[in-house]
C-alpha cells in the first residue's frame, strides 16, 4: 500500500482511525509505505523510516538505531526531595554525564535535575543504585522519550530545494 501524507487534511477523529486502520493492514503481513510530515505518525505507524532532503536519502534504519546513530547521549531528569545540591555534585563527577542543569521548585520542596548520559542501560541503572546509596533521596528518574522530531532535526540541515 503507498500513500502520500495519508492524514493530512484529516479532523482529529478520523486520524485514529486511520491509524488503526494502517496498524491493522500492518499486522496482517502488508507492506506500507507513505510518506507524511506528521512525524508523531511515523513513530507510531512505522518499524522502519527513511528520511529525504533535498531529493537525497539522509538517514535509513529502524527508528531506535535512527536515535542511537543521531542522538548518542540520552536526555535525563532526576528529582530529589531538596535543593538538590548533593545530587548535582555527584552527577556533574560522574564520568558519562554532561550538561547538568539544576532547577529547584519554588512550590515543592524538590529539585530537577537534568542532564545528558551516554551510558548503557546497566550503566543508567548503577547510576540510580548509586544516587540512593549515597541517600539522596530520589522520587524520579526517568530518560525523556526522544521523538522523530529530534532524530529528523539531526539528520537533515534544513536545505530548500
Amino acid at each position: 500500500l503507498i500513500l502520500d501524507e495519508p492524514a493530512s487534511g484529516l479532523d482529529p477523529r478520523a486520524r485514529v482511525e486511520i491509524s488503526e486502520l494502517l496498524r491493522e493492514l500492518a499486522k496482517m503481513g502488508k507492506t506500507i509505505f507513505f510518506s507524511t510530515h506528521i512525524l508523531a505518525d511515523v513513530t507510531e505507524i512505522c518499524t522502519r523510516v527513511g528520511i529525504l532532503e533535498d531529493g537525497k536519502l539522509v538517514a535509513y534504519g529502524a527508528i531506535d538505531d535512527l536515535q542511537k546513530q543521531l542522538i548518542p547521549t540520552r536526555r535525563m531528569q532526576v528529582s530529589v526531595l531538596g535543593n538538590g545540591s548533593e545530587a548535582t555534585t555527584l552527577l556533574n563527577k560522574h564520568h558519562l554525564i554532561t550538561n547538568v542543569t539544576p532547577q529547584e521548585s519554588m512550590k515543592t520542596n524538590q529539585s530537577n535535575i537534568h542532564f545528558d548520559f551516554s551510558g548503557t542501560e546497566e550503566e543508567k541503572s548503577a547510576l540510580l543504585a548509586e544516587l540512593v546509596a549515597e541517600q539522596i533521596p530520589v522520587i524520579r528518574f526517568a530518560e525523556d522519550q526522544q521523538n522523530m522530531e529530534n532524530v529528523f532535526m539531526r539528520a537533515t540541515k534544513g536545505i530548500v530545494s
